[in-house]
């Protein structure tokens, strides 16, 4: 089992994977931001080389921990 994380921007995707045993996390990949299908099928390609069981999508925030304006447009709706 591992975990993936991923640091969305408005140009690239950062992205990030566990070791199967939990215990760190390398940088993999960082996905120049194309479209949404493109970035969506890469992102499914990552998951299923390295058996991605779980995902994390940084939420940044203000230094008052309410989120800005990175935030909202990570936002999924």
């Amino acid at each position: 089992m591992r975990i993936m994380s991923l640091d969305v921007g408005s140009r690239t995707i950062g992205i990030a994977c566990s070791d199967a045993l939990l215990m760190t996390a390398q940088g993999i990949e960082t996905i120049r931001r194309t479209s949404l299908e493109k970035d969506f099928n890469r992102l499914q390609e990552l998951i299923a080389e390295y058996e991605v069981h779980e995902l994390v999508v940084g939420m940044p925030k203000n230094m008052n921990g309410t989120k800005g304006e990175r935030a909202e447009k990570t936002e999924i709706r």
